[in-house]
């Protein structure tokens, strides 16, 4: 077991059957509390059988109840930080720790689980392609722009897609010269995952960014590059679902002018006198 136990749960939640789904959102939910439960304890409290506990056990990852229950205990203390519901009778100060705990816990869980084979490919992919094309809807079209953005200015060609009938017509253009990029936090969004579906037909590298590893859309992606943020507690317009894709996308972006220095700063130098014309 790799220590990062809840990270694993909540990257597989897409892929568990629906009584390891209520497992897996009652751990999530009440960590420190699990640890204390017993095996029929817990099955209790999910309306699930103590089977179904020995088994979403062991797809997680850990050899039964007692080694789980271990690991856990063994994150929660590592961590210190836990996602938690604002509810009515919070103070503001109270409010405003869950929130901000709750980016914090975002972009430091992201990183535990950044795959830097998977960024590295997805660098050289990048600076090859002829086009990027970016497919995202509802609060992930924030970051969609970000990477259009940032990938222009190092003299990419690049272009975000929000519109579903944009995003087809796009994606079902790309060549195998091209890469296609849906950014999803669920990796269920059906228009995002048709998209890069399409992408991948075309002969274009796919690239998924998501917080579930074993969701639609990153079934379909040649790359995965994983962020991590809890979606019972947040949805994918919370600016903790956004920070930790922003945070990506800047390491992407940072990541390819590491990878061509000479290049991206003469683009770079381009763009910022462009921009400056615009102040004077």
């Amino acid at each position: 077991m790799d220590g990062n136990i809840l990270l694993k749960i909540r990257g597989l939640l897409p892929s568990l059957t629906a009584g390891e789904k209520k497992i897996g959102d009652y751990v999530l939910r009440y960590p420190d509390g699990v640890v204390k439960l017993s095996i029929t304890e817990l099955a209790e409290a999910c309306g699930v059988s103590d089977a179904t506990i020995f088994r979403f056990c062991r797809k997680v990852g850990t050899e039964g109840y007692q080694d789980f229950k271990i690991a856990l205990a063994k994150e929660l203390v590592s961590d210190g930080l836990v996602y938690a519901d604002v509810v009515p009778e919070d103070s503001l100060v109270t409010m405003a720790e869950k929130i901000v705990e709750a980016n914090v816990k975002a972009l430091r869980d992201t990183l535990k689980v950044l795959d830097v084979e998977a960024l590295d490919r997805a660098l050289d992919a990048i600076l090859a392609a002829n086009r990027v094309q970016i497919y995202a809807v509802g609060g992930s079209g924030v970051a969609a722009r970000e990477l259009q953005f940032k990938l222009m200015q190092l003299g990419i060609n690049a272009n975000a897609f929000i519109d579903s009938q944009m995003q087809f017509i796009s994606a079902s253009l790309l060549t195998d010269a091209d890469v296609g990029i849906a950014i999803s936090h669920s990796g269920t969004k059906r228009h995002t995952v048709e998209a890069l579906k399409l992408a991948k037909a075309s002969g274009a590298t796919t690239i998924c960014v998501t917080s579930h590893p074993a969701s639609p859309a990153a079934e379909v992606a040649d790359i995965k590059l994983c962020t991590s943020a809890w979606e019972n507690l947040v949805h994918d317009d919370s600016p903790s679902v956004r920070n930790a894709q922003l945070a990506l996308i800047d390491v992407i972006y940072k990541g390819i002018i590491m990878r061509e220095p000479q290049r991206t700063r003469v683009s770079l130098s381009k763009a910022n006198a462009a921009i400056s014309t615009l102040q004077l």
